[in-house]
């Protein structure tokens, strides 16, 4: 069942998609929350040398499992409802 739901027409376009969505909205929602929305601030904690590389790798761990669970579980739903049918 798992290869034939990452092999679906599809697929890894809407992980990209969610993961990219997540990541935007976590980061606007952070933006809000710590910094009372002041983007110079932001940029300046979040992009600083020390911060970088982990601000970069959490953004894209994060964004993937979440795009790549939501999706798995979507994509999953639809086969099995078509196998059922």
């Amino acid at each position: 069942m798992f290869q034939k739901v990452i092999s679906a027409k599809g697929f890894w376009r809407s992980v990209i998609t969610l993961a990219l969505g997540f990541i935007v909205i976590y980061n606007l929602i952070d933006m809000w929350f710590g910094y009372d929305f002041d983007f110079s601030l932001f940029v300046e904690k979040r992009f600083s040398k020390d911060n970088l590389l982990r601000f970069f790798v959490a953004n894209i761990m994060s964004g993937f499992v979440y795009g790549f669970v939501v999706t798995f579980l979507k994509f999953r739903g639809q086969i099995k409802k078509n196998e059922s049918q």
